[in-house]
């Protein structure tokens, strides 16, 4: 089989797992849930995350396959790919650390992302008002974690 056809086999069941866990994601939340905005949020936290990990397969799943070329014309390609895919496995720990950490501070539901470069931080936090107070609490764990300048910081609520 031709690494195009493997390619295109591999994306495809990429493709087949998220329309499953999308279903899934989505038939648990409306037969679990009897409130609407809850349903709302809740189904807001849960597909931005399921967006989020999908298009981060993706882009491993692509940076996977320049790393498997073979040959030494594309050595320096293999190379980048790899220092990318570094960039986003380090993101995503990151992402996963931080929402831990907020849960853990009595932050109901958290989504962070954080782009590969580490340099700029979003978070939403499922509380209808967020008090200066819990701004700087916010803040303060993530400038803990993350060298980063307040103004690359984007704390929302929804």
């Amino acid at each position: 089989m031709s690494k195009g056809k493997k390619i295109a086999l591999i994306v495809s069941m990429v493709a087949v797992l998220v329309v499953a866990a999308v279903l899934n994601v989505t038939l648990l939340t409306t037969k679990n849930k009897t409130d609407d905005s809850a349903t709302i949020q809740t189904s807001f936290f849960a597909t931005s995350r399921l967006d989020r990990q999908t298009k981060r397969d993706y882009e491993i799943a692509e940076l996977n396959a320049i790393i498997a070329m073979e040959g030494d014309e594309y050595a320096e390609a293999r190379q980048n790919a790899l220092v990318k895919k570094q960039q986003i496995v380090d993101a995503m720990e990151t992402e996963l650390l931080l929402e831990t950490l907020l849960k853990a501070q009595g932050y109901e539901d958290v989504l962070i992302t954080v782009n590969a470069g580490l340099d700029n931080v979003s978070v939403i936090v499922d509380k209808d008002e967020l008090t200066r107070q819990d701004t700087v609490k916010i803040y303060n764990i993530i400038a803990t974690e993350v060298s980063i300048e307040p103004e690359y910081v984007r704390i929302l609520s929804v």
